[in-house]
């Protein structure tokens, strides 16, 4: 939207920060001490703003360098800037293994993982395309008819009457009767209804369909009635019809004949008539009589049970019987068994059926089953019609295939007929959707005109599902297309639709949420063409795509969220992509990095390399050869490096290659496919040659794996008898029997289990455990090759159960791995260890690597197998890697070369090798004498690996073709295509333009066709490697290596046209990396343009890039209203929160310090019985025993095994295995509920969850079946059992805990596994019972256990609140937790203890632990975070807290700098730090403390954006932009902008004014105070850290009280005086006895007070419908006078019909809110002015009363100011609005929504509402004041917050005016205005916390100053004053 010229010149000009700003746009990312997995101890400095490629051998450190060191800890970082709730929902990445990293930014990865792999999932889904197709499906799709194809509309009285004038007009205007249904109940009799019609003056029913009448409204001739008759008759019918009309055209009139009739209902005339106009305010297509649902963006979704195919249920196909399997050979005839599972023993009597039934009806068993007629082939599949059942007609009739399959179904529970039904099933198309996925009802509704449809799809390809009834034709013919169409086409066709699209067709208007949605689309289609995608349609699987193709869908995310300052880590974008293609990965690289990114690539593509400002080679080899840099630098300057492989091959020392064949063309050696035409095919004929190397290659989306995968695989695989899925669309295999079988290599993983390992995978472990086994000491104890086994068996080590190590879970940090104590890592026993072979144990060899096993088993007896599987490893270039290393392990490379040298080692030997488990099941040779060999089909079998990996693959190549086999690939890698003996190029280009073959021979010749972008590549390839090797030949050493790089600049934060809420079209930039302070009145627009323009933009764009799982519970922000924004990174808030927490909350939880101590007190710490103070210890099932035996004598007892305990879920999978073994019931909760049906338990629940073992009689006699239960129970239950013991006859029972593990020595008692919640005291878990965590007594208070734990907690706040004075806790002495809880020590000391000391002692406390090598595994990365975040509270000045203080108690400078201590200790760079007056609640000192901290987060190259109102926070920016000239709709507006002295030069700003000419102290005389004067005294207050404090204040003047941040003003003021003399007053004019004191000894000098109100900082409101008017109160009075005005009282209207909040005037549509929302669902909402009362809020007949010519909806929109004047006659009504008007509010709206108010708006609304309760206080004052003015006592808490120093003037005058009317002031301010204009002062401290809690000095401004020595107060005022 295009700006006003008045408003374009508003824009800001890019300012210039001072030099030691720009300097820091140069900074690095510096990488300290990385030892990541494989790394050696690597330093590193990446620099920002370019682009770096890491390349390196497979398995040389360089995922370990990019994505779990450097992504990991940028990444962890950012998310830990949000909130606790908000990061369980991210997947929040652990901590590496790294000394520092600094600098690092917000880092996005971008990689090639896929998480989804359900078949639901496509490339819609996973874009969120389809999400966005829904929404506008939802709003703005037509609905056609399925019957007759015509569109199905609302019909409204306007529309119905158009079309009754052209069909009249037709017609030639006949008589016409507009009708309405009424359906005759079966409960009443026609009659009865006739009648009931007659009492309301309808007499003539027109027609009756049975049990419909059709009542005459009118009858008339349309031509000539009158509009309105017409419009009448058409409202009442569509009333009275419930929406349907129908318009008889009339005949000449006949009798009714029913005699009956006549009889009742004498009056009623029929009419015949052959002709009916229908219509209906439904979606009901009146012509067909069919009624639609209204559409719902889940309608329109697969994933929704509302939208998803009932029969496929979303999935679109089916498990069925696959006739291709069952008939594999159509050529056989029936007789020679072409019914392929009857041609077993088994089923011989089916074939012998076969036989007798086809004689029967003359159908030949000779003749090939394909030469048969139609019907011929549907009787022998689908059987005889007339079939009944195979009781009926087993004998008579012939049943068919398809019932043979289904009586099979039936016997499926035996395990050999499910083998069987597996042979022959497949997944085949859905018949009722036909594969579109969603209900036949959402495919009626179509988006855009014919023309769009069909400029991208011919009207010959139109999807027509079955439920269409009209012709083809007809659907032909109609506007737009259906959402399956639309899944259909190529994205790049989408793109041309949606850019396009029309919505005349379907009456639609795009409004604004229609402009946000297909916005959306456009860009998100957009970006996948960019990065080459627009070949995949919106169909197609993810769990099919290539790991290539995902990383590119997740690149248009990166794209799409248009982010700056932001690290992008890249891996391997160049999969699957072209040369030809590789320009556009390139361009979008540089497009992110010319938006001031810093992007790290992993690749091994040379383009990408050439194109990189910067490459680093990791290196030497792989494994534990590498993890070193081998190279740092420009690609030009390789030739400096000798040992880099890379070099090598880039500067052409080494070249990749291998010999190649010459294949052979005749029929034994080719295997062909004709007709091939699925997706983009075009019907090509290919031919495969067999026994070579065979590469598909050509541009992307040519076709390749459409041709490769989707029809030759699965063809195959079909003629060899697999179960597979449907081939795609093609004529003929032929070839099929020159190979033995098919193998398909894809990019799947291999394996998730760490006890997965190289020797296992390849077979080479069985044989080693045979060797072992055969040793002479295994077989002198008798040990078996089960023995050598570390996944079962007893040879392997109990404790870790062979896995080498002890896991030990960290909640919500990394998990740690530590050695096994017992068997030091080695898996097995000590004895089994002891078996050796050549001086080697079993787990020895497990270290060896391949190559030393191979030379260690050469001479051994039996080693010949085990070399025989180990060379393959050898041969793929994996001799580095340990037989015993874990699988997950392994980089991408390594394991893709991993499962080619199984196939490898299951294709040795002269048998073929045996079996490998995880590999593909083989299938036996037709002809074992004859072997053809296989077929081996790999897909980019290149992906993850380095030119050197690339020649060990083409090695491993040339040995599967050496044994016999024959290799196709699909293949980029212009290293693979040059090695080939074969290549078929696709294209010529993708998408629609390819699908055909473009060439077919060897890599030479492509290279002279000229229509071959592969030839072209092979040529430019050569080209440019040999140009790279001259440059560097040609380079000069001296040449500077700023020549090659051209680092991003740093860009500013451009915010171009901002219209959001009151910002009037402003324009601005914000220096990046600088520190900029927004300031301007209260209510310009400051927050406007800080938070909901650069925070929300910033926060929601990084949140775009995360999965739509996570941000459905982190909602992004709205899209504001601005045109664009430019250069902004990801932003962090640090807002005001006034909310400081309940009682639970403390320093510790507040900082997170408490989770991390939770945690190393329960992995770490020791515990101690709670009754006897002795360590626990483990316990013996005898001891266990004997204990039951003992204390359940006499009684039955059930065994049960805990299985779950305090777990959320649902646990569905646990009572299905539960079932498995056997069991039937499970106890959840304390009741025993049957496996099956297992019901749904709440899964926001916790649940206990036991398993019953057995039931016993607890005697000696049963003894033997009491332990074999316990031993069960134990051993399920891990070391834990439960006893549910009772008596007989009793129905009370008690539960008993034992435990192998843990358990008290002295008295016996058992306990649980430590667990964190053991620890909090706001869970239940650790809770002291008597103070349920608050540390005080809580008698009286009942908890409610049926609403959320939150809500209660506010019920105990309240509750505690309500409690006259704080009383200790007595059973934990106020330390919250439960004594098991607190019997818990590491170092000798329970967590309770050492959260009760200061900041200071606990880092003293941390900072002297000395752990043992296990503890400082466990401990590292929580004593990390803890040191951390106690240095951070230190620096910010709280040291003096102590963790265990109370939320509630901090003073709001507490609160606020805890805050910023918790959101900046993140140690990032290039974040935008957006802080919402950061000074509020501090003293100037602490100010002082706060900027510096600020300044030195701004230089580690952070930018800075403040709100700010504080003078010396804008002294210090360096940029300010100055925002007014007024509030409100008067602000918006940009008024200034630069430095501060740049301001004070600007006489249009309001701030810079006041900077140049600070107000004049005081404005108003300060009144003396003398010792006579009345005071109140308080004497000994000592709440909180109060020291015996005794004081007085004057009454009748302005008091303040101030001091450093924690010193105790609060406490002083609020919660001492305020609360005393509140309770004081009140019970004096109630004529109650005075209560007592709290946090004093005495209180005097209050009697002359009436009154005591308190101005707090809480929020006024937070819905939309609470506004100023009705929070201070004078809407009820202006709807009092609008009820007695003449009108309303004419209409019988009372004040309630003028209210928004109640049903009667308010506006109907929106409820009273005068806006709607549109659900967007993962959208933010959209608010919507509402259409029918335009935002009024009221209904038009409440709007036409008027008082003064104004109605009520004209005041709620009136501005204070224009209020003033327009109620000076009504006091009531004035009073408060004149306050506004004082406090500088004159710019509200009476109306305006309370959410939308400043902070500042806020505050000074709450003082209005407490000053206008003067005027209306009826209550006279007692005694000799009755006829004064009463005396009241005002408390207000730092009133100044969110002021500009303009109202903070008129602030002052309008407490003076309080003071002047003889009333009482006490602040609590730090201002330095309110304090200079004080009568009276009291300086508390001299610090804060602890060192606080007196008063420093107390009297006049002269007094302050001159005790400046020791008052910080003082030393800032004699600053501040002249």
């Amino acid at each position: 939207m295009p700006a006003p010229a008045s408003s374009r010149k508003r824009k800001s000009v890019a300012p210039a920060l001072p030099a030691n700003v720009t300097a820091l746009a140069a900074t690095d990312i510096r990488i300290r001490g990385a030892r990541q997995n494989n790394l050696k101890n690597i330093d590193l400095d990446i620099h920002t703003g370019e682009l770096t490629v890491v390349t390196g051998v497979s398995g040389s450190g360089k995922s370990s360098l990019v994505f779990d060191t450097l992504y990991a800890e940028g990444q962890r970082r950012y998310v830990e800037t949000f909130s606790p709730y908000a990061r369980q929902f991210l997947d929040r990445m652990d901590k590496p293994q790294v000394d520092r990293i600094e600098g690092i930014p917000p880092a996005i990865a971008i990689d090639q993982t896929n998480p989804v792999r359900t078949s639901r999932s496509t490339v819609g889904t996973m874009t969120e395309v389809n999400d966005h197709l829904k929404l506008m499906f939802a709003r703005f799709a037509a609905l056609h008819c399925q019957s007759c194809g015509e569109q199905v509309r609302r019909d409204t009285p306007d529309s119905i009457y158009v079309d009754l004038k052209l069909r009249a007009a037709k017609a030639g205007d006949p008589r016409v009767a507009i009708t309405f249904p009424v359906t005759v109940p079966e409960n009443f009799k026609e009659a009865e209804v006739e009648q009931f019609l007659s009492a309301q003056g309808y007499t003539r029913v027109q027609q009756r369909d049975g049990a419909t009448l059709h009542v005459v409204q009118d009858r008339m001739r349309i031509g000539s009635a009158e509009k309105a008759r017409v419009m009448e008759a058409l409202e009442a019918a569509l009333l009275h019809g419930k929406g349907r009309v129908n318009v008889f055209v009339l005949d000449a009139p006949v009798q009714a004949t029913e005699a009956s009739h006549q009889a009742v209902s004498s009056f009623v005339v029929r009419h015949s008539s052959s002709t009916q106009w229908l219509y209906s305010a439904d979606l009901h297509c009146a012509a067909c009589d069919i009624t639609y649902s209204d559409p719902h963006p889940s309608s329109f979704s697969f994933n929704n049970p509302l939208g998803a195919c009932e029969t496929c249920r979303g999935f679109g196909r089916v498990i069925g019987v696959d006739l291709g399997l069952v008939i594999p050979d159509e050529g056989k005839a029936l007789g020679e068994g072409a019914i392929k599972p009857w041609q077993t023993a088994s089923f011989k009597e089916c074939q012998d059926d076969l036989k007798k039934y086809m004689t029967a009806r003359n159908i030949p068993m000779d003749v090939p089953f394909r030469d048969l007629g139609p019907n011929d082939r549907r009787y022998v599949i689908e059987g005889d019609d007339t079939w009944r059942s195979w009781e009926k007609d087993a004998n008579k009739k012939w049943y068919g295939v398809m019932r043979f399959f289904d009586w099979l179904e039936s016997k499926a529970y035996k395990m050999h007929i499910r083998v069987l039904l597996s042979k022959y099933r497949a997944y085949t198309p859905c018949n009722a959707c036909e594969g579109a996925r969603l209900k036949p009802t959402s495919i009626n509704f179509r988006l855009g005109s014919k023309a769009n449809a069909d400029a991208v799809l011919p009207p010959a390809r139109r999807f027509s599902p079955r439920h269409f009834k009209f012709s083809r034709d007809t659907l032909e013919a109609l506007p737009g297309l259906t959402i399956h169409d639309l899944m259909l086409l190529p994205i790049e066709r989408l793109r041309q639709f949606f850019a396009t699209l029309d919505f005349t067709a379907s009456g639609a208007v795009l409004d604004e949420a229609g402009e946000l949605v297909l916005g959306e689309v456009r860009s998100r289609l957009g970006y996948l063409c960019d990065v080459g995608l627009g070949y995949l349609t919106l169909d197609r699987q993810s769990r099919t795509l290539s790991g290539g193709e995902v990383q590119r869908i997740n690149l248009t995310t990166a794209l799409g969220t248009s982010l700056t300052n932001t690290l992008f880590v890249l891996d391997e974008p160049s999969i699957g992509l072209h040369p030809r293609d590789m320009t556009r990965i390139i361009g979008v690289m540089q497009r992110l990095k010319g938006a001031g990114n810093t992007l790290v690539v992993v690749e091994h593509d040379p383009q990408i390399m050439f194109a990189a400002d910067r490459l680093l080679d990791i290196g030497p080899g792989p494994g534990e050869r590498g993890g070193n840099i081998i190279f740092d630098g420009a690609p030009r300057e390789l030739a400096s490096t000798q040992n880099s492989r890379t070099a090598a091959y880039l500067l052409g020392r080494e070249r990749l290659g291998r010999k190649r064949k010459t294949l052979a063309a005749d029929e034994q050696h080719v295997i062909t496919v004709t007709g091939a035409r699925e997706n983009n095919l075009k019907s090509i004929t290919v031919a495969f040659p067999l026994r070579g190397l065979v590469t598909v290659t050509g541009v992307s989306g040519s076709g390749k794996s459409s041709l490769v995968q989707d029809v030759l695989v699965p063809a195959l695989y079909k003629a060899k008898g697999k179960t597979t899925d449907a081939p795609g669309a093609y004529d003929l295999l032929l070839g099929h029997q020159n190979i033995d079988d098919v193998v398909f290599v894809d990019q799947s993983p291999i394996g998730k289990s760490s006890r997965s390992n190289p020797a296992s995978f390849v077979g080479a472990f069985d044989a080693i455990r045979a060797i072992y086994a055969k040793a002479s000491l295994a077989v002198e104890r008798g040990y078996t090759q089960g023995t050598f086994s570390f996944n079962a068996g007893n040879g392997r080590c109990p404790t870790c159960s062979g896995s080498g190590f002890e896991h030990v879970e960290m909640q919500f940090l990394s998990d740690v791995y530590l050695r096994c104590p017992d068997c030091d890592g080695t898996r097995f026993r000590a004895e089994v260890r002891e078996v050796k072979v050549n001086d080697k144990s079993i787990s020895d060899v497990l270290e060896l690597t391949v190559s030393e096993a191979i030379l260690f088993f050469a001479d051994i007896k039996g080693g010949a197998e085990v070399l025989r599987t180990l060379q393959p490893l050898a041969d793929v270039g994996l001799d580095y890697v340990r037989l015993g290393q874990p699988v997950p392990t392994l980089s991408g490379g390594e394991a893709q070369r991993l499962k080619l040298a199984g196939h490898l080692a299951e294709s040795a030997g002269p048998d073929g090798g045996r079996p490998i488990a995880m590999l593909p099941k083989r299938i036996k040779p037709d002809d074992p004498g004859n072997p053809r060999g296989k077929l081996f089909v790999f897909d980019e079998p290149t992906t993850g690996l380095h030119f050197d990996d690339i020649a060990k693959l083409l090695g491993a190549f040339d040995k599967l073709l050496d044994a016999g086999h024959s290799i196709v690939v699909i293949e980029h890698n212009l290293d693979v295509i040059n090695a080939s003996d074969w290549l078929i190029d696709l294209g010529p280009e993708g998408g629609d333009a390819g699908g055909e073959i473009i060439f077919t021979g060897t890599p030479e010749a492509i290279r002279r066709d000229t229509r071959s972008h592969t030839g072209k590549a092979l040529n430019d390839y050569d080209r440019d490697l040999a140009a790279l090797a001259e440059s560097t030949r040609t380079l000069k050493a001296a040449e500077p290596r700023g020549v090659y790089l051209q680092r991003a600049a740093a860009r500013n934060i451009s915010v171009l046209h901002a219209r959001e809420h009151n910002l009037k079209n402003v324009s601005v930039e914000i220096p990046a990396k600088g520190f900029t302070v927004i300031t301007g009145p209260s209510g310009s627009g400051k927050s406007t343009l800080a938070f909901d323009i650069i925070f929300n933009e910033g926060q929601r764009r990084y949140l775009e890039s995360l999965n739509a799982y996570a941000r459905q519970f982190v909602q992004p922000s709205a899209r504001p209203d601005v045109d664009a924004i430019h250069g902004i990174p990801p932003t962090v808030a640090i807002e005001q929160r006034v909310s400081r927490g309940g009682r639970k909350s403390t320093v510790a939880t507040l900082t997170e310090i408490y989770h991390f101590l939770r945690l190393l007190w329960m992995k770490l710490g020791t515990q101690y019985c709670p009754t006897c103070d002795v360590p626990i210890e483990p316990q013996s099932l005898d001891v266990i025993a004997a204990r039951v035996m003992k204390e359940c004598k006499g009684k039955h007892a059930t065994i049960l095994a805990p299985l779950v305990v305090n777990r959320k879920g649902l646990y569905t999978d646990l009572a299905k295995w539960a079932k498995g073994k056997g069991f039937a019931h499970l106890r959840v909760d304390g009741e025993l509920i049957p496996v099956a049906p297992w019901p749904r338990l709440d899964r926001f629940a916790e649940h206990n969850i036991e398993l019953p073992m057995a039931t016993v009689e607890v005697a000696a006699k049963h003894e033997k079946d009491l332990r074999a239960a316990l031993v069960s129970g134990l051993d399920y239950g891990k070391g834990v059992v439960q006893v549910l013991s009772w008596k007989n006859g009793s129905a009370a029972a008690e539960l008993t805990v034992f435990s192998t593990k843990r358990a008290c020595p002295s008295c016996g008692t058992s306990f649980a596994e430590l667990d964190p919640r053991l620890f909090s005291f706001n869970s239940k878990h650790g809770w002291c019972t008597s103070c349920q965590g608050t540390g005080e007594s809580v008698k009286g208070f009942k908890r409610d256990d049926r609403v959320s734990e939150e809500f209660a907690d506010r019920e105990l706040d309240a509750f505690l609140d309500a409690k006259e004075a704080f009383e200790l806790c007595t059973s934990c002495d106020g330390a919250r937790l439960n004594p098991v809880a607190r019997s818990v020590r590491f170092r000798e000391q329970g967590i309770h203890a050492v959260v009760a000391q200061s900041v200071i002692d606990v880092e003293r406390f941390v900072n002297a632990l000395k752990l043992t090598p296990r503890e400082e595994e466990i401990a590292r990365d929580i004593l990390v975070e803890v040191k951390s975040r106690l240095a951070f509270l230190q620096e910010v000045g709280l040291g003096y807290l102590t963790l265990d203080r109370s939320a509630p108690t901090l003073s709001g400078g507490e609160a606020q700098r805890i805050r910023l201590a918790a959101q900046l200790g993140s140690n990032l760079q290039g974040v935008a730090y957006v802080l919402d007056e950061p000074t509020i609640g501090l003293h100037a000192r602490d100010n002082r403390i706060l900027l510096d901290t600020l300044e030195k987060l701004q230089a580690k190259g952070n930018t800075l954006v403040v709100v700010e109102h504080d003078e010396d926070t804008i002294k210090r920016a360096h940029h300010i932009i100055d925002l007014g000239p007024g509030a409100g709709v008067r602000g918006g507006e940009i008024v200034a902008e630069g430095t501060a002295a740049e301001l004070k030069a600007n006489p249009k700003s309001i701030t810079g004014r006041f900077l140049k000419k600070p107000l004049a102290h005081p404005l108003h005389q300060r009144a003396p105070v003398g010792k006579k004067d009345a005071r109140i005294e308080v004497k000994g207050a000592d709440l909180h850290n109060l020291k015996n404090v005794s004081t007085s204040l004057p009454l009748a003047r302005l008091s303040v009280i101030t001091g450093v941040s924690g010193s105790g003003k609060s406490t002083l003021a609020r919660e001492v005086l305020h609360e005393n003399l509140q309770a004081l007053v009140a019970a004096r004019n109630t004529r109650k006895k005075a209560p007592a004191l709290t946090g004093c000894k005495a209180l005097t000098g209050w009697e002359e007070v009436d009154r005591v109100l308190e101005v707090d900082q809480t929020p006024i409101g937070k819905t939309p419908r609470s506004c100023p008017a009705t929070y201070i109160g004078f809407w009820d009075n202006i709807r009092k006078l609008y009820a007695e005005t003449s009108e309303a009282k004419m209409r019988g209207y009372g004040p309630g019909r003028f209210s928004f909040n109640a049903a009667g005037g308010r506006c109907d549509a929106c409820a009273g809110a005068g806006v709607v929302t549109v659900e967007m669902n993962f959208l933010p909402d959209v608010k919507l002015p509402c259409d029918v009362c335009n935002g009024s809020r009221f209904n038009s007949e409440t709007l036409s009363v008027t008082w003064r010519d104004k109605s009520i909806g004209d005041v709620l929109a009136m501005e204070v100011d224009d209020a003033v004047p327009f109620f000076a006659s009504m006091p009531s009504i004035y009073h408060p609005l004149k306050l506004m008007q004082d406090v500088g509010l004159g710019y509200l709206t009476l109306g305006q929504p309370s959410p939308t108010l400043s902070g500042g708006e806020a505050q000074r609304i709450k003082l209005v509402t407490e000053l206008a309760k003067v005027r209306t206080d009826a209550g006279p004052a007692r005694g000799a004041r009755a006829s004064k003015a009463p005396h009241t006592l005002y408390v207000l808490d730092e009133p100044t917050v969110g002021l500009h120093m303009a109202d903070v003037e008129k602030l002052i005058h309008v407490l003076h005016r309080l003071v002047d009317a003889g009333n009482t002031v006490i602040l609590i301010e730090h201002n330095l205005d309110l304090i200079a204009e004080a009568d009276w002062i009291i300086d508390m401290g001299p610090e804060g916390g602890t060192g606080g809690g007196t008063v420093v000095v107390a009297g006049d401004v002269p007094t302050v100053l001159k005790a400046k020595a020791k008052s910080h107060t003082g030393q800032v005022l004699t600053e501040f004053l002249p």
